[in-house]
C-alpha cells in the first residue's frame, strides 16, 4: 500500500510538472519567439471581447452573478513596452442600471507577454490549464485577425439581452421574467437579473483604441473592461 501511494504521488507530481512544462513551451513558441517582431509592430488596433459562465450551464439564460466578461488587447506600459492584457470582470446591478467591469469588479489582469510563473500577480499561472488555454487561444486568434485585414470586426460590443425576474404582486409571488429596461421603467420589484447569451458570440473583434471601445455606456448599461485594480508590473 505504501509503495503504491508513493508511486501514485510521484505520477501526480510528474503529470503536474509535464503540464507546466507544456504551458511554458507553448508560451515560448507562440509569444516569446515573436516578441521582437511584436515590439516593432506595436499594439494591434482592436480588442477581443467575450464572456465566461461559472459552473455548469446548458441554458441560454444565465444568472448575472455567474457571468463574467473577458477582454484581450495590446497597449504600451509606462516604460513603452508592449503588453498584451487579459482582463476579466464581473457584472452587477448598480443604482437602477447594470455595470460590467470597472476597477472594483476586476477579477484578474494578466500580461501574457510575461513568462507564466506559479505566483500571484500579472503573470499567468501555468497550473491553471483552463486560463492558459484561453489566453493562448485568444492571442492566436487576435494574431490571425491582425494578419487578415478583411476579417469581420465590430465597432461596438454586442451585449446579451438582459432580463429581470420581477415580483408580479405585492406578495412577490408569482414572479415573471421581463426585459430589464421594462422592469426598471415600470419600477418593478426586481428579484434577480438574467442574461440571455443565446446567439451571443464567444469572441468579438472590436476595432479601435481599447481605451475608447472597452469603456462606455449603452442604455442603462455602464461598462469598463480596460481599467483594473491590479498592478500591471511584476
Amino acid at each position: 500500500m505504501t509503495t503504491l501511494a508513493v508511486r501514485t504521488c510521484s505520477n501526480l507530481a510528474s503529470d503536474s510538472t509535464c503540464r507546466i512544462s507544456a504551458v511554458l513551451q507553448r508560451w515560448r513558441r507562440q509569444i516569446a519567439s515573436r516578441s521582437e517582431l511584436a515590439e516593432h509592430r506595436g499594439p494591434r488596433p482592436f480588442a477581443l471581447v467575450g464572456y465566461r459562465v461559472s459552473g455548469p450551464n446548458s441554458d441560454r439564460l444565465v444568472p448575472l452573478e455567474r457571468l463574467s466578461f473577458v477582454a484581450l488587447f495590446d497597449e504600451r506600459d509606462d516604460e513603452d513596452h508592449l503588453t498584451t492584457r487579459l482582463i476579466a470582470a464581473r457584472a452587477s446591478r448598480d443604482a437602477g442600471g447594470l455595470r460590467v467591469g470597472g476597477v472594483n469588479q476586476t477579477l484578474f489582469d494578466k500580461n501574457i507577454r510575461l513568462a507564466p510563473a506559479t505566483q500571484n500577480g500579472s503573470r499567468l499561472d501555468p497550473r491553471d490549464a483552463e486560463l492558459c488555454e484561453l489566453a493562448f487561444g485568444w492571442e492566436q486568434y487576435l494574431e490571425r485577425v491582425n494578419r487578415h485585414p478583411h476579417y469581420p470586426r465590430r465597432n461596438l460590443i454586442r451585449w446579451p439581452q438582459w432580463y429581470a425576474e420581477a415580483a408580479a404582486s405585492a406578495a412577490r409571488t408569482p414572479t415573471e421574467l421581463v426585459p430589464w429596461e421594462t422592469a426598471v421603467a415600470q419600477e418593478l420589484s426586481i428579484l434577480k437579473v438574467w442574461a440571455d447569451v443565446g446567439g451571443l458570440p464567444k469572441r468579438q473583434i472590436i476595432a479601435g483604441d481599447p481605451r475608447r471601445v472597452l469603456c462606455g455606456t449603452e442604455g442603462r448599461l455602464t461598462f469598463d473592461l480596460f481599467h483594473s485594480r491590479f498592478r500591471r508590473g511584476d
